[in-house]
């Protein structure tokens, strides 16, 4: 259903400010924004608002052919619009030089009618030879409402800065009759499709940090969260045969439960000290703890049958902690006043989790897993030429990551996730920036990147023959990671009269080869994307047309992570252009 939309507002000034835009699009796309800021009381408090509504038209046909859909009407329906609709205030307050509070407030809401939420092609063969095409037998709905408030207060001293970060973060989601395969819709107060009560998250991080020139730096600081979910609260409907097989009325559904608490607290540091006018070395760590719990049901445990719910076993709880400590090292040197060397290191932990099923008391499986490491190393090379007219950037990095999460089976038919294997990553990047003249910029790119899987043995099962095989993906390429990536871009604008000025920007970016596998059997293949952007500005206003992906590439976005598991694809979009017309005050 898409990501969370940051809508980033600018430092407020004692002007009153604004803009509206309008844009229309291939695929049905408008687009409509708004927002405007403005002093409250001169240079003490200042107020800003942004809001958008967008809606677009999917791009998927639906063809019921082998779905037994009973309603012929949807076959060829248009299937993967949206609407979305953002806003964002804040409110800044300034009662003295040393303080400043600002708040926050953001709001999201995506809805579709005609939902490819988790929607997936069945191969990969049939996405790229028919990449608009989806088989449904129904033709489902989903929405998410997201709400994000900080408040963040800021206190300067003459030496150091403290500042304190509050959140708070509610996401409620609902779905109805989604393919998966099978029909799936959220669950809650006994009726499908409802939308699930809030995931609420709340954080809190006190820091404190230098704001001096001295040779020595630090910062210091605290965090903690506390999160509750019900995310895995839903029901799968029954078919009229496994109905039957159960025991139960047609129209039936199998009750998943699966209600999380986690809770989490993490200190850091970092310190930093200029050894010579031109070496300078810092050293940070960090330690999290986290504890996570989940409630949950086994697969059957629970049934709705016309309208009542029947618990056959009660629920599982189960819980684990984590921690860790993770270090950070760098070490820079000034070549000149444009230019410096760098070398760093530092640790990732991603905590570990809770199995969320029902394991049989025969299953050697564990309930919990362990936490995934990353070593991070990185060196590289950054300076600036010609007046700062030319910036180049060069990097050589390795990452190595240890007990990797994967799902692995750990009875008949039963998988869960385990730390099964370790992975690494190695690569070159380099970065080139210039205004070769007035007006005119040019930005270029290339990475490398090889990576391998190490120590690594999946334990599947053949579910024809029901026999258990051990599957050595050791030295395959890590699944999503291209081998390379090029990527040139300019932009020019220039003047056609003193007040109409004109903006011409083309970028083309190639991406290597890649699996979306482990197995490195669902292949993508090379494939390029050209964007462009050419307008007009006349004082306060600006008409621009747009394009994506010009040549309609159709490429991978999503594929089973694991084959064994089946091979399952989404494809990108086809191109996208449109035009803008924007107005600012």
């Amino acid at each position: 259903m898409g990501g969370v939309v940051n809508i980033i507002t600018k430092k407020p000034t004692n002007k009153t400010s604004g803009f509206v835009e309008a844009g229309v699009g291939n695929q049905g796309l408008q687009r409509y924004s708004a927002g405007f800021k403005t002093p409250i009381v001169k240079d003490k408090l200042f107020f800003g608002f942004t809001g958008l509504f967008q809606t677009k038209d999917g791009f998927y046909i639906n063809d019921t052919t082998g779905t037994g859909a009973t309603d012929g009407s949807i076959n060829g329906k248009k299937l993967g619009g949206t609407k979305n609709l953002y806003g964002n205030l804040f409110l800044k307050w300034l009662p003295s030089s040393r303080l400043m509070l600002t708040l926050n407030i953001k709001g999201q809401r995506d809805w579709s009618n005609n939902s490819t939420y988790m929607v997936s092609q069945f191969n990969d063969s049939v996405g790229f030879a028919d990449p608009n095409k989806l088989n449904l037998g129904r033709i489902g709905q989903d929405q998410r409402n997201i709400f994000n408030n900080s408040l963040v207060a800021k206190y300067s001293c003459n030496n150091f800065t403290l500042t304190s970060i509050s959140a708070y973060q509610n996401i409620r989601m609902g779905y109805k009759d989604i393919y998966f395969p099978g029909y799936y819709s959220s669950f809650y107060d006994k009726k499908p499709g409802e939308l699930l009560p809030p995931q609420v998250v709340y954080s809190q991080e006190v820091r404190i940090n230098s704001n001096n020139d001295k040779r020595f730096q630090y910062t210091a600081g605290i965090y903690g969260f506390s999160q509750k979910s019900h995310g895995g609260d839903n029901v799968y409907e029954l078919s009229e045969s496994d109905a039957a097989a159960y025991g139960l009325a047609t129209g039936s559904y199998i009750i998943s439960r699966n209600d999380a608490k986690n809770y989490g607290l993490a200190g850091f540091g970092e310190l930093s000290y200029q050894l010579a006018d031109k070496f300078k070395a810092t050293a940070g760590l960090r330690y999290d703890y986290e504890n996570r719990q989940s409630t949950f049901n086994g697969f059957g445990d629970a049934v709705l049958v016309n309208g009542e719910v029947t618990n056959y076993v009660a629920d599982t709880t189960a819980k684990g902690t984590y921690s860790a400590f993770s270090p950070k090292l760098a070490l820079s040197y000034a070549v000149n006043d444009h230019a410096n060397v760098y070398a760093t290191y530092n640790r990732g932990f991603r905590a570990g989790g809770i199995n969320a099923q029902r394991f049989t008391t025969s299953t050697n499986a564990k309930q919990t897993f362990d936490p995934e490491y990353s070593d991070n190393f990185e060196i590289g090379y950054k300076t600036s030429l010609a007046q700062n007219k030319v910036s180049i950037a060069a990097s050589a990095f390795l990452i190595k990551w240890k007990d990797m999460q994967m799902s692995n089976i750990v009875s008949p038919f039963t998988y869960a996730l385990e730390n099964v294997g370790n992975s690494q990553s190695m690569g070159l990047e380099l970065e080139v920036s210039a205004i070769p003249v007035k007006g005119l910029q040019v930005d270029g790119s290339v990475g490398l990147n090889k990576t391998k899987y190490e120590d690594f043995e999946l334990t599947r099962v053949d579910y024809t023959t029901g026999v258990e095989t051990k599957t050595q993906v050791a030295g395959n390429s890590l699944s999503n990671t291209p081998g390379h990536t090029i990527y040139l871009g300019a932009q020019y604008e220039f003047g056609i009269t003193k007040k109409l000025k004109a903006v011409v920007h083309g970028d083309i970016r190639n991406i290597g080869k890649y699996y979306a596998d482990m197995q490195n059997s669902i292949k993508q293949p090379t494939y390029t994307l050209v964007n462009t952007r050419i307008g007009l500005n006349y004082n306060s206003y600006g008409l621009f047309f747009w394009g994506q992906n010009l040549t309609s590439e159709r490429y991978l976005l999503y594929g089973s992570a694991d084959s064994s598991f089946g091979r399952n694809v989404i494809m990108s979009s086809p191109s996208t252009y449109g035009v803008t017309l924007s107005a600012r005050f």
